[in-house]
C-alpha cells in the first residue's frame, strides 16, 4: 500500500511540473499610444507638470463595465507616449488636469497610434520674464475662456530645472487671491521681481489656481533665462 502511495505522489508532482513549464501563447504587449492634450485657448499642447501634472486614461473595451483603468501621466509639455501597450480598442481620455472634462475617444490601438484631445483650460497665462542684473522680472496676465471655480492665487517660479513648477523651484513671488474678485484678478498686470538670483541657466514660467476638485495649477510655457 505505501508503495502505490508513493508512486501517486510522484505522478502528482510529475503532473504538476509538467503544468508549470506549459507555454505563454500570448504575445508581449507591444502597441503604443501618442498624441498631444492641445490648449484650445493657444492651440498649443497645455503646460503642466510633472509627474502629478495629467494623466491620460485607457479603458480596454472587451472588459467592459468591469475593466481596471490603466492611467499614465503625460508630460509636462502636455504630450504623451505610451508604449507596450495589449493591441485592441480602448476609451481614452485625459483626467485630472486643471481643464474642464475632455471628451474621451474610442480607440483601435495596434502597432503605433496617435491620438489628441483638445480641452479648455480653467486659466490661461500669458508670461515673460526679464533679466536686469541679478534680478529676474516676470511679467504675466491671466484670462479665461469660461468662468469656472473662484481664482485663489498666482505666482512666479524660478528654477535650475526645466521642471519647474509649483512644487519643484527655487525661488517664487505668490499672490494670495482668495479675497480678490475675479475680475480684479483678470484685469491686473503682475510684474514678480526675483531678486539676487546667481548666475547661471533658470526656468521661469507663471502659474495660477483655481478652487477646482483635483488643486492643479494651470502654467504658463517655461522660459530660459540666463543670468551673468
Amino acid at each position: 500500500m505505501k508503495k502505490v502511495n508513493i508512486q501517486l505522489v510522484i505522478i502528482c508532482m510529475l503532473a504538476s511540473l509538467c503544468a508549470c513549464t506549459k507555454q505563454d501563447n500570448y504575445s508581449a504587449p507591444s502597441a503604443t499610444v501618442m498624441g498631444s492634450v492641445i490648449d484650445a485657448t493657444t492651440g498649443k499642447p497645455i503646460q503642466t507638470e510633472q509627474p502629478n501634472g495629467i494623466k491620460m486614461r485607457l479603458l480596454e473595451e472587451k472588459y467592459g463595465a468591469n475593466v481596471s483603468p490603466l492611467d499614465y501621466w503625460i508630460k509636462a509639455d502636455g504630450t504623451f507616449d505610451i508604449a507596450n501597450v495589449f493591441s485592441g480598442q480602448y476609451k481614452v481620455v485625459p483626467i485630472e488636469g486643471a481643464f474642464f472634462p475632455a471628451d474621451t475617444a474610442v480607440v483601435d490601438i495596434e502597432g503605433v497610434k496617435e491620438v489628441s484631445f483638445t480641452v479648455t483650460p480653467f486659466l490661461t497665462l500669458t508670461t515673460s520674464a526679464t533679466v536686469s542684473g541679478t534680478d529676474v522680472i516676470v511679467n504675466y496676465k491671466l484670462s479665461r475662456a469660461k468662468v469656472a471655480d473662484k481664482i485663489l492665487d498666482c505666482k512666479s517660479l524660478l528654477s535650475a530645472y526645466p521642471t519647474v513648477s509649483y512644487a519643484i523651484n527655487e525661488m517664487s513671488v505668490t499672490h494670495d487671491l482668495t479675497l480678490v474678485p475675479d475680475e480684479t484678478a483678470l484685469s491686473t498686470s503682475y510684474a514678480d521681481t526675483l531678486h539676487n538670483v546667481g548666475a547661471g541657466t533658470y526656468y521661469v514660467r507663471a502659474a495660477a489656481r483655481t478652487n477646482n476638485a483635483n488643486n492643479k495649477y494651470n502654467y504658463s510655457e517655461v522660459i530660459e533665462v540666463k543670468v551673468q
